[in-house]
């Protein structure tokens, strides 16, 4: 392998960690160089412009993920390729043959285990006592979730969320088991650990391990930071090396001395007519645009792929693949389907403009190509889509708009999925009594549980949108539809006691007005959820989808708590 004076940036504070980097990467052909700062990590990742950044996640000093953060949020640096590399011997207290660990669950959390896991840890439970469980972990919504959780299962949470107070909450509150999050800047949960077994007061203390982290294996799209991942005791150099590779192949940086150039919007423009190729290429560049160029569809999916444009020119009649075939690849890929598209068509060809619209197809433009005209469209849905967005304010989920698309889109492509259709029970109730406040910690603690249980890992293609109020939606594959809808239930049910008072927790409800005004009890807050699938009779519109879910929710709400019913009828 030829590295051919490539540079690579090594951000680590382990100095001899770092040492032994540099001097494999240097026999293999690289230029690499350390830094342990924060500011001198920025510094450098601006000025010596590395082919890549090797960043270990568990560092302490400042937060990788800010640091991350800043990085892509630079127009100068947002491209700066990284891969997380962290090789540490301490994953032995959790993985090792002799773990120290009473348990490791990764993000997200699954919560019937994590009962399982504390229930081995405290098996005797004594009538009203409430164990003390701590919470260690930076992540403010995970902890809420937690917290929600422990409290409806009895138990009483100390939330603790800077790694370097943990040591004296440890000692002051003596809780009965630890939950701990290894990631947490200034002190990672190694430190804490080795610190707890040196000391006789917190040895003693069952931990169990909460990480978004995955231990010992490489990850493509890592969970935490989405970048290439290996946290592990020991990596083998080819494997590093070959992702090293891999990374920088692609590298674009400036020659030295040239200043950064500003990050202009990435247009691809696709037609098997070169000459016309050629003119509208010259064109868009001088109208201060990056551009890529494809002359068949499938080559326009490998640009799409190694460039990623903010915006795709197609010409419909192109060859191996069409302009309609492409745009439907890319709106069934999660990564790709925000990216607009506009068709260039014939004058007459109207069934290509009618199907295309139901694809989510972004504009038209009818041959010959006017290239002020494309510029303008270009320039107005870009602007258009920076401007529009399609999220609740108070969820930040999708909205009816982004909800309707992707529904429409399942149904086009005819695969079996389901759509579950969620709304929370007795929640007019909540809200009369406890106030609007607390009603929309409920709604966003609901959207985060669904995030948290929905995906899974990196590769989820499952969508959730915020219809309005408290009813929520979820689209997903039709095999996983009733294992999902049973972990939402059961996770609601946990935590739902939660939102209330000790009083009203004692007393199992509360008493408000029902929508005529009288005056009744009501239980807990509950979920209801309809589940409308594709696999025992047809989908033809969203419409229709809406309705079966409307009318399955209502009838899922005659249990007394949190239920699902499934649509299997077959006409």
């Amino acid at each position: 392998m030829d590295a051919g004076g490539k540079k690579i940036l090594i951000v680590e504070n382990d100095a001899d960690s770092a040492r032994s980097l540099i001097t494999f990467l240097t026999d293999h052909g690289y230029l690499a160089q350390m830094v342990a700062d924060h500011q001198q990590a920025l510094t450098a990742v601006q000025n010596w412009k590395p082919d890549l950044v090797i960043l270990n996640i568990l560092m302490q000093g400042f937060n990788p993920l800010d640091f991350i953060a800043e990085i892509k949020k630079n127009p100068f640096t947002e491209n700066q390729k990284i891969i997380i590399f962290s090789q540490t011997p301490k994953m032995d207290i959790v993985t090792g043959p002799a773990p120290k660990v009473r348990g490791y669950l990764t993000k997200p959390v699954d919560f019937e285990a994590l009962k399982a896991s504390l229930r081995g840890i405290l098996p005797e439970r004594v009538p009203g006592v409430q164990p003390a469980v701590m919470v260690a972990d930076d992540d403010p919504e995970f902890s809420d979730l937690v917290k929600m959780f422990l409290e409806a299962n009895d138990y009483r949470a100390i939330m603790v969320g800077d790694a370097s107070s943990v040591m004296d909450r440890l000692r002051s509150d003596k809780p009965e088991a630890l939950l701990l999050d290894i990631m947490m800047p200034k002190k990672d949960g190694f430190a804490i650990m080795e610190e707890m077994q040196d000391s006789a007061d917190t040895s003693g203390i069952p931990i169990i391990i909460l990480s978004g982290l995955r231990l010992g294996n490489y990850q493509e799209h890592g969970v935490l930071t989405g970048l290439p991942e290996i946290v592990a005791r020991e990596i083998p150099g080819d494997l590093l090396l070959k992702l090293i590779e891999e990374q920088t192949a692609q590298a674009r940086r400036s020659l030295p001395g040239e200043p950064p150039k500003p990050v202009r919007p990435r247009v691809l423009l696709a037609d098997d007519q070169t000459e016309l190729l050629i003119l509208m290429k010259e064109m868009v560049e001088a109208a201060g645009f990056e551009v890529f160029t494809a002359h068949d569809g499938v080559e326009a999916l490998k640009e799409v792929f190694e460039t990623s444009p903010d915006i795709i020119v197609l010409d419909n009649n192109m060859p191996r693949k069409d302009g309609l075939e492409v745009a439907q690849d890319l709106k069934n890929n999660p990564i790709f389907a925000h990216i607009p598209i506009i068709i260039v068509t014939g004058a007459g060809e109207k069934r290509t403009k009618l199907k295309g619209l139901g694809m989510g197809i972004d504009d038209y433009l009818i041959k010959p190509v006017d290239t002020d005209e494309l510029i303008a469209r270009i320039r107005m849905i870009l602007k258009r889509n920076k401007q529009v967005l399609d999220t609740n304010p108070l969820s930040k989920l999708p909205g009816n708009p982004s909800i309707q698309a992707r529904v429409e889109r399942e149904i086009q492509m005819g695969n079996a999925f389901a759509v579950l259709y969620l709304d929370l029970n007795n929640f007019k109730a909540y809200n009369d009594t406890y106030g609007f406040e607390a009603g929309d910690r409920v709604l966003k603690a609901t959207a985060n549980l669904l995030v948290k249980l929905t995906i899974q890992n990196e590769h989820s293609e499952d969508f959730i949108g915020h219809i309005g109020g408290d009813d929520f939606i979820v689209v997903t594959a039709f095999d996983r539809a009733e294992d999902l809808a049973r972990l939402i239930a059961a996770a609601f049910d946990e935590i739902a006691p939660s939102f209330y008072n000790k009083a009203d927790r004692d007393r199992g409800h509360i008493i408000s007005t029902d929508r005529q005004g009288d005056i009744k009890k009501f239980p807990f807050l509950s979920i209801s959820i309809g589940i409308v699938q594709n696999k025992t009779r047809a989908l033809h519109s969203f419409a229709q989808v809406s309705n079966i879910g409307t009318e399955l929710k209502k009838g899922a709400k005659a249990a007394p708590k949190s239920h699902y019913i499934i649509d299997r009828r077959t006409d």
